[in-house]
């Protein structure tokens, strides 16, 4: 009897967790009109070598953003998510609170430090002097992005996955795109758009969080910020790898290659980035219930649910992966006619992509029960190959060479989580899903 009630207690989680995964993934959708929405006027408005370079201001903010946060917006989750799987839930708003200070404080040093160094960056590293403002500009958008995404972590980890979606990745795009489509676009305009959609953004998240937030604040959360940072570093090492995938080729390529060259690659990138927006809804979907089962010992529906992450990423993910690779070059001429000869690099890049939805969520699966030293160790030794690839390819290759150092960086790095899932976690989700 005991047994029959936990085969339904399982069968009952697995259920619930399809039909959330499928809400905050056909949530996770809107970023299709909304961030593709950005790229496709950015692309469409702005010259191909004039696009390069906000790409280049584009993909500098967003990896300084990374040291800002520091994973601590994954942590909140987990330790949110955490509390609430052992029933202690007056502890949230305490880590909360907590958190939110350490990445204001640090997120007002990176954006000071950005626009310090903007001239010397833009005239002697990249070589390109009438990037300095649009640097400053970019460095002005760190706070209310980080803000945003603090809240994003904390609505997750109380369970307002769909909502955290909305303010992580859909609500400031499509805040762009209204204003885009009434205002003139130049590279400085477009940055001070994003910027006011981050900040509006940032509200909205703030406010949302505040009214999700448990009532009891009796309850004591961690007294030291040592355990945030310790499960923040561990994230940030996943964080920093996805931003240097997303970030670093397009700023290495402003300073070996031309400005019509990164546009290319950036929006090449963008296409491909749609297997990405599935992956990491689901993700995001299931790194909370890791967390939950994982503090409950429940492992047998911890495998349930890993596995669930990826027989669904694969049944929503073939037919995209179909469509990129057969028709790049139409995907491409939505862009505008000068972007059709990065369809090279837009199958060299989908390669990768693949790769990722064979192991969705296995960062995740390892890093929430508490693996955090596999996770840094692989994440690091995977950044640490990615910058000697893109340092010798990019430059030999062009963007071509980028594409190919992002996507082998991203197969290894794969293979490598796979491994360590397998002997820390002691089972594959891809494994499993055969199984069940």
């Amino acid at each position: 009897m005991p047994s029959e009630r936990l085969r339904q207690s399982v069968a009952s989680r697995s259920s619930s967790f399809i039909q959330r995964s499928l809400l905050t993934t056909g949530t996770r959708l809107l970023d299709l009109p909304s961030r593709y929405g950005l790229h496709l006027l950015i692309a469409t408005r702005l010259p191909v070598a004039v696009v390069g370079a906000f790409y280049i201001v584009f993909s500098t903010m967003t990896l300084a953003s990374g040291f800002g946060r520091v994973g601590l917006d994954r942590a909140l989750t987990r330790e949110v998510a955490g509390a609430f799987g052992q029933a202690h839930p007056g502890a949230a708003g305490h880590v909360i609170r907590q958190t939110f200070w350490l990445m204001l404080l640090q997120s007002v040093i990176i954006a000071g430090g950005l626009a310090l160094i903007a001239a010397p960056l833009a005239t002697h590293v990249l070589h390109k002097p009438g990037l300095v403002l649009p640097l400053v500009l970019g460095a002005l958008t760190i706070v209310p992005q980080n803000i945003s995404i603090a809240a994003a972590g904390a609505l997750a980890g109380l369970g307002r996955v769909a909502t955290s979606q909305m303010i992580y990745s859909w609500l400031w795009p499509a805040l762009f795109c209204a204003g885009a489509l009434i205002l003139p676009m130049t590279v400085q305009r477009t940055l001070v758009l994003i910027g006011g959609s981050l900040l509006l953004t940032a509200v909205v998240g703030v406010l949302l969080m505040l009214r999700f937030l448990p009532e009891n604040k009796t309850a004591e959360g961690p007294t030291s910020v040592k355990p945030l940072y310790k499960t923040g570093l561990s994230f940030f090492s996943l964080e920093l790898m996805q931003l240097s995938i997303s970030s670093l080729p397009s700023f290495l390529l402003g300073i070996f290659a031309s400005t019509t060259d990164v546009g290319r690659y950036a929006v090449a990138w963008r296409i491909v980035m749609v297997l990405n927006l599935l992956v990491s809804a689901i993700a995001a979907m299931a790194a909370p219930q890791f967390a939950r089962l994982h503090a409950a010992g429940e492992r047998r529906a911890l495998a349930r649910v890993a596995a669930q992450a990826v027989g669904l990423s694969l049944a929503l993910g073939g037919l995209p992966i179909a469509v990129l690779a057969s028709s790049p070059v139409t995907l491409l001429g939505f862009f505008g006619p000068g972007y059709a000869p990065a369809a090279p690099v837009l199958r060299l890049l989908l390669a990768g992509q693949a790769a990722m939805v064979l192991c969705t969520a296995l960062p995740e699966l390892l890093g929430m029960p508490g693996h955090a030293r596999s996770l840094t160790r692989i994440n690091l030794c995977s950044l640490a190959l990615l910058c000697v690839l893109l340092l010798t390819l990019s430059r030999r290759f062009g963007p071509e060479g980028a594409a190919g150092a992002v996507s082998l960086t991203m197969i290894v790095n794969c293979i490598a989580i796979a491994v360590a899932v397998k002997k820390d976690v002691g089972f594959l989700p891809l494994f499993a899903l055969r199984a069940s």
